[in-house]
């Protein structure tokens, strides 16, 4: 069920989409027209061949998936799905020895900004250097888990509210479930919310999420 003020956030900006596509278009000539119509015939072609090509691969992932030691771990994270936590899977790794510690994760994976200084200035931003994929798979996990858990989207709503934009807000997100996921991966136990809630309010007197 999704919260009532992330579907006012949703349904506003679907209204948005749909004013925008509802906009007049500029009205080109019959021929010109013509000639698009068949180029746009001939690409929905090839589409469809992708398609088909990305269902083989569907195909295939999802018995290599439900057959690797750790897909358990990985299906247990809050709305990964079965599109979501084989990428997750694959992007991550299942080499525990890998990565020294979260920070490595976090900085590989672009999640943790980059303190910035030149004499009195001193700013954080977006890591640029780190692996993509696998921080566009974590940002994309984030905001899915906003959807279930409540910690989730009360720590986005935060960040949004102390001026952070949508992107920023799910990368701090992200920042914090690498974290978790770390965890998780080493002890080789599958996520439970009320894990997670008991830990984070034995630490909330010393320190909040970040």
């Amino acid at each position: 069920m999704i919260p009532p003020r992330l579907e006012t956030i949703v349904g506003s900006a679907a209204a948005k989409i749909v004013e925008e596509l509802h906009r007049p278009q500029l009205v080109a000539s019959p021929v010109i027209v013509r000639a698009k119509s068949r180029l746009m015939l001939s690409l929905v072609k090839q589409l469809l061949v992708v398609i088909q090509e990305i269902a083989s691969y569907d195909k295939a992932i999802r018995p290599l998936f439900l057959s690797h030691p750790d897909q358990e771990l990985w299906s247990s994270l809050p709305r990964a799905g079965k599109r979501l936590a084989p990428r997750l899977l694959a992007e991550w790794g299942d080499d525990r020895s890998r990565y020294a510690d979260a920070t490595s994760v976090q900085a590989l994976a672009g999640t943790a900004p980059v303190p910035f200084q030149s004499g009195n200035y001193a700013k954080a931003h977006k890591r640029f250097a780190c692996l993509k994929p696998l921080r566009n798979a974590l940002h994309q996990f984030a905001w899915q888990s906003t959807l279930s858990e409540p910690w989730a989207l009360a720590y986005y709503q935060r960040k949004r509210a102390e001026g952070k934009t949508h992107s920023m807000a799910l990368r701090a997100l992200a920042n914090v479930w690498v974290r978790i996921i770390y965890r998780m991966w080493m002890s080789e136990t599958c996520y439970q919310t009320a894990t997670f809630e008991a830990a984070q309010l034995a630490h909330a007197p010393r320190q909040h999420v970040a």
